[in-house]
C-alpha cells in the first residue's frame, strides 16, 4: 500500500509485483488517476482508500487484512504536525503484516532555524511544515513499536534538500 499515492508516480512501478495495490489519499482525483495509472500498466486489482485529513484512521477500518509493505514518500514534511506523523506510524504499524516493511521518506531538521518545521501556514513553505531531527524520527518510530533498521540521507537531490528514507520493520509475531 502506498499512504499518499497522489496520481500514481509510484504506484505504476510497484503494482505489477503486488497481488492488490491499495492507494491511500485524501484526494478523490488524486485516487481515480492512481487507479488509470495502474490499470494502464499492469493487471493488479488497486483498492482506492480515500481518508480524511481529520480522521486518517479511517483507513484502519477501510482496509482488510494485513500489508507486506507501507510506502509514504513526500508526504510526512505536508502533514500539520508531528503529532500527526504519529498517527500515521501508528496506522502504518497496524496495518503491517508482521514482519512487513514501511519505507518512509520525512525531511529533517539540522537543528538550525532554516531546517526547522513552517507551520505558519501551507501558503508560505508546504514542503517544510513537518520536520525531524533524524534521532527524533528513530526514537518516534522505535515508539510507536517498529525496528527502525536503515537510514539513508539525501543532503539535496535534483528536486530538494534534506531527505531521509527510513526503512522499518514490524517485528515478526512471537513464537
Amino acid at each position: 500500500m502506498e499512504w499518499g499515492c497522489g496520481g500514481g508516480a509510484n504506484a505504476v512501478s510497484i503494482a505489477p509485483f503486488a497481488r492488490e495495490f491499495i492507494g491511500v489519499d485524501v484526494s478523490d482525483e488524486s485516487l481515480r488517476e492512481c487507479g488509470r495509472q495502474v490499470a494502464a500498466h499492469c493487471d493488479t486489482p488497486f483498492l482506492p482508500v480515500r481518508v480524511a485529513v481529520a480522521n486518517p484512521e479511517t483507513a484502519l477500518r477501510d482496509i482488510e487484512g494485513p500489508c507486506d509493505l507501507f510506502l509514504c514518500v513526500y508526504v510526512f514534511e505536508l502533514i500539520p504536525s508531528p503529532a500527526y506523523g504519529e498517527r500515521i506510524l501508528r496506522i502504518a504499524y497496524e496495518l503491517l503484516a508482521p514482519g512487513g516493511l514501511a519505507l518512509i521518506q520525512i525531511k529533517y531538521d539540522t537543528g538550525s532555524w532554516r531546517t526547522r518545521p513552517r507551520r505558519l501556514s501551507y501558503r508560505f513553505s508546504p514542503g517544510n511544515m513537518t520536520t525531524y531531527p533524524i534521532h527524533a524520527f528513530w526514537q518516534l518510530a522505535t515508539r510507536c513499536g517498529f525496528a527502525p533498521e536503515y537510514v539513508e540521507l539525501v543532503p539535496r537531490d535534483e528536486v530538494d534538500e534534506r531527505y531521509a528514507y527510513f526503512v522499518l520493520v514490524k517485528p515478526p509475531a512471537p513464537r
